[in-house]
């Protein structure tokens, strides 16, 4: 622990340095000091809905902090943190908060009591004295994804960049499921450390368990790409009995002591290494183009006035191509993505068509064996007809958004590449006008990070939760064995194309969502970047109206800071090979 404290009181004092100086301080350093400073660790517990996230954090709290239920039950993020005694406050996205007790708690985090978040709850923070919580480790209950509750599995991937490490959680009933696999599949390049914890042991026997274990194993093996996978078997329920009645015999039954062991370890041992390369990579981003102002400035204000003048009008003669490049780019963004909208309208024209008449198909064969044996001939067809078009059209949008992903991964990534090579060449025309060197410069690469449109098509789709309100409400009772399966055949048509048009919608307006995004973090980092470069020869120009005494002032601080920031990048990479090398 002694390398460890070394370390950190070493990032913070580096961290402390760049918070001082003008063109790195700002809200991000000051982020990255408050989160090492309180050593704080987000431990997040992920997975699909009724896997038993609640339940398993109860467990490892020994008390039921968390309320459980039979439904999908989490609808927002809820953030656990050490205090000394219980306290709860709900945080509302217009800013306001507010302190409940326990009792109230289900009314704000779960869909029964705050259903679709109609309260408007951003987070949940909830103090409790637990040793698990203590050193800054935050423990974060998730929605579940998967559910018939689109937003809950928004709200789950949106969080993933947050998270340090953590928790997936599975069930031996029923064993991984497809949607579970695809939130797997997107989490890995967020999240380095993942535990894995297979829940509900004791609903099936020992040989089911062992059953249910090596599948998952399996399973998880093929999505991770490794042959190295170690899960923990347990019972979070038997846990959380056997810790509130001081019951040893239920609590080793559990199997949870293991997973505990485990986590404790990891928590001691690694937690500390994982914080410090995260605040450090942080600072290193922070200091990425920091010097490039302070280098127009140096140049511009050692030029007589009348040349830089000249400079200044050819500098924005110049910037005005940039724009309109930058124009164009987002025209042929435009049409890229309407062209995605096109492709996924032919693809649903074709599904649709095909879907109809298999539908009726299947209707038809269904009627066939039940009409002389149901009771309840009509209840059953409904019930067919509900089945197949849930799996039909859960089976289909699951693979349009694989090709879609495809379509817009690439897109992004023409897109990044564009907007960066803008980025770049706007800084080389400003380092060739003002003649100096861009050594320890480079355009960020931010924009290739998919999750700015992967998550927006991952939740369920608008409206297929209420398909089967949807089939009930077109068959009125009042049917003999013939006329009902005439207007279900009738209706099979009617309500593929209705699903279709929804799917169609969800789809473009995601997709709008997605385009939205893309303008503001591109048209951002570019009105940044032009705008520092202005106000740096501006403040030149300045100068030129001063002393020659205040000038000279002027031009010493800049060197100064200059120099500050670049010794500041060594420190930092110095420290980052110190704990790679101490702390392995």
């Amino acid at each position: 622990m002694g390398v460890y404290r070394d370390l950190k009181e070493a990032l913070e004092q580096e961290l402390s340095r760049l918070d001082r100086l003008p063109e790195v301080k700002g809200p991000r350093v000051a982020r990255l000091l408050d989160k090492l400073r309180e050593n704080r660790f987000n431990l997040v517990i992920l997975g699909a809905f009724k896997r038993g996230k609640s339940t398993l954090i109860n467990a490892l709290l020994g008390e039921p902090v968390l309320p459980t239920a039979i439904i999908p039950l989490t609808s927002v993020v809820t953030i656990l943190g050490y205090g000394e005694h219980l306290e709860i406050r709900v945080h509302f996205h217009n800013g306001q908060s507010t302190a409940i007790t326990r009792e109230e708690l289900a009314a704000y985090i779960t869909e029964k009591g705050n259903p679709r978040n109609q309260k408007g709850v951003r987070e949940v923070e909830i103090a409790y004295p637990s040793d698990y919580l203590r050193d800054g480790v935050r423990i974060i209950d998730t929605p579940g994804v998967g559910s018939v509750y689109s937003h809950n599995s928004e709200v789950a991937y949106n969080y993933l960049p947050q998270v340090d490490a953590a928790i997936f959680v599975v069930t031996v009933d029923p064993p991984l499921s497809a949607a579970e696999q695809d939130f797997l599949k997107d989490i890995r390049e967020y999240v380095h450390k993942l535990f894995f914890v297979l829940n509900k042991i004791d609903y099936v026997d020992e040989a089911e368990r062992q059953e249910a274990l090596d599948f998952t194993v399996e399973v998880l093996q093929g999505n991770l790409a490794t042959q190295k996978v170690m899960i923990f078997p347990l019972s979070a329920k038997l846990a959380l009995e056997g810790k509130a009645n001081r019951g040893s015999a239920l609590l080793k039954a559990s199997l949870l002591p293991q997973f505990e062991n485990h986590l404790r370890q990891f928590l001691y041992q690694e937690k500390g290494r994982v914080l410090l390369i995260s605040c450090l990579n942080g600072a290193l981003k922070a200091l990425n183009d920091s010097t490039l102002a302070l280098q127009v400035e140096r140049q511009a204000s050692a030029i007589p006035l009348k040349e830089l003048e000249e400079k200044i009008a050819r500098f924005h003669l110049e910037l005005q191509g940039l724009e309109k490049e930058r124009e164009m780019s987002l025209l042929l963004l435009d049409g890229r993505l309407k062209a995605v909208m096109v492709e996924l309208t032919g693809d649903l024209e074709t599904f649709k068509r095909g879907t109809s008449a298999r539908l009726r198909r299947e209707v038809e064969a269904e009627f066939h064996r039940k009409s002389n044996l149901a009771v309840d001939l009509r209840k059953e067809l409904e019930a067919c007809l509900f089945a197949a078009l849930r799996d039909i059209f859960t089976d289909w949008r699951r693979q349009e958004i694989d090709k879609l992903a495809l379509l817009l991964a690439d897109t992004h990534q023409e897109f990044a590449g564009r907007i960066n090579g803008i980025l770049e060449r706007l800084t080389q025309l400003t380092a060739r006008i003002f003649d100096f060197s861009l050594r320890g410069f480079a355009a960020e690469e931010t924009f290739i990070d998919k999750s700015h449109f992967w998550f927006k098509f991952k939740e369920e789709p608008v409206g297929l939760e209420i398909l089967q309100m949807t089939v009930t409400s077109l068959l009125p009772r009042a049917f003999t064995k013939g006329l009902l399966l005439k207007k279900l055949l009738e209706n099979v048509a009617e309500l593929v194309d209705k699903h279709c048009g929804r799917l169609r919608y969800d789809f473009q307006q995601r997709l709008q969502e997605l385009a939205r995004d893309f303008r503001q973090d591109w048209l951002a980092k570019i009105g940044d970047t032009t705008q520092n470069i202005t106000q740096a020869l501006e403040r030149a120009r300045v100068q030129k109206q001063e002393s020659a005494q205040a000038v000279s002032r002027r031009t010493g601080e800049v060197e100064q800071r200059l120099t500050e920031i670049l010794q500041a990048e060594g420190a930092l990479l110095a420290l980052k090979a110190r704990i790679e090398t101490s702390l392995p």
